[in-house]
């Protein structure tokens, strides 16, 4: 857009361009919240020498399985979204369910994901979570209907805080 610049919904006021020279593309962002974790795509438009690059930011934090106090498996997608912002988090990624799983979590109960499917982590197999000789690793149940089907669901939540840079180009003058 020129020299106009904008931000648009949750990233008014939080992003800027850093600008700390004639190339430089860099988009800072401020007050990172657990709804900016994800993969981000910057496009520099300049003629014939365009510039594309995407980059991810990843928070640390703990995943999480959450059921109600009423009993497992009670919980459409959009109820289990409410639940864990309830607890001050997000439905856990694929990937975030994924390092959890790197990192030991063993949980035979089912639960929602942020991309709408239904999975769990097992690190020692038996029997009630899908057999004593199947492998260690995410059980998938696939995608699942949000509003009719019912599981628990895996939350993320971080308490990182702070600014990040995320996008930097390598431009050269034409």
């Amino acid at each position: 857009m020129g020299y106009h610049k904008r931000s648009y919904g949750s990233f008014h006021g939080r992003v800027h361009l850093q600008g700390s020279s004639l190339m430089d593309a860099s988009l800072v962002m401020t007050d990172i919240t657990l709804d900016d974790y994800g993969r981000y795509k910057c496009e520099v438009i300049d003629g014939l020498e365009d510039d594309t690059v995407v980059v991810s930011l990843d928070l640390e934090g703990v995943v999480f399985p959450y059921f109600p106090r009423l009993g497992r498996y009670n919980l459409n997608f959009y109820d289990a979204e409410q639940a864990c912002r309830n607890q001050d988090a997000v439905v856990a990624s694929f990937d975030q369910l994924h390092d959890a799983w790197r990192g030991g979590m063993d949980w035979c109960n089912a639960g929602w994901l942020s991309d709408g499917s239904v999975q769990y982590p097992i690190t020692t197999p038996r029997e009630p979570c899908g057999g004593k000789n199947t492998v260690p690793g995410i059980r998938n149940y696939g995608l699942r209907d949000k509003d009719k089907s019912h599981y628990d669901v895996f939350c993320f939540t971080s308490f990182h805080k702070g600014e990040g840079h995320l996008f930097t180009s390598g431009l050269v003058p034409i």
